[in-house]
């Protein structure tokens, strides 16, 4: 895997984190649930706007993930949320969609055969985000 995989990867999880905040934002009622989803969207925006950036510099554009995918996450999270829309169930979908980014990105990463230390970098920064939107999604289960 090259350097525009990899960003392409990086994007692609950060806009899926993105769409999937902005979805279960609907649905979050206010409070502190609602404040840590805000700045986990914000952190995933600042990682996707940076994936962008570094494509465009090696003269590449993002490529969406696709609309299957896009499709999917949608319609599994809006019938979770129909079903019971709790700071703890929300948690929850949260804590799972952070686990598969996780993953995705780790399988990624161990693919990347490039050295460039940027590309590594925010890699490195959307695992580290992965986990910790996690660890503060854990508070919220009950």
């Amino acid at each position: 895997m090259d350097d525009k995989e990899l960003l392409s990867c990086i994007y692609q999880n950060a806009d899926m984190g993105v769409d999937g905040i902005l979805k279960v934002l609907e649905d979050a009622h206010g409070g502190p649930i609602r404040e840590a989803l805000q700045s986990q969207l914000s952190e995933y925006d600042r990682i996707r706007s940076q994936a962008i950036e570094m494509l465009r510099e090696r003269g590449s554009e993002p490529s969406s993930p696709s609309a299957m995918q896009k499709l999917s996450v949608t319609m599994g999270t809006v019938s979770n949320l129909m079903k019971e829309n709790t700071p703890s169930h929300i948690a929850e979908m949260m804590i799972q969609g952070n686990a598969m980014g996780l993953t995705r990105i780790t399988k990624r990463l161990s693919e990347y055969n490039g050295e460039d230390r940027a590309v590594r970098k925010l890699a490195g920064k959307l695992l580290a985000t992965e986990q910790q939107n996690i660890d503060q999604m854990k508070q919220f289960l009950s």
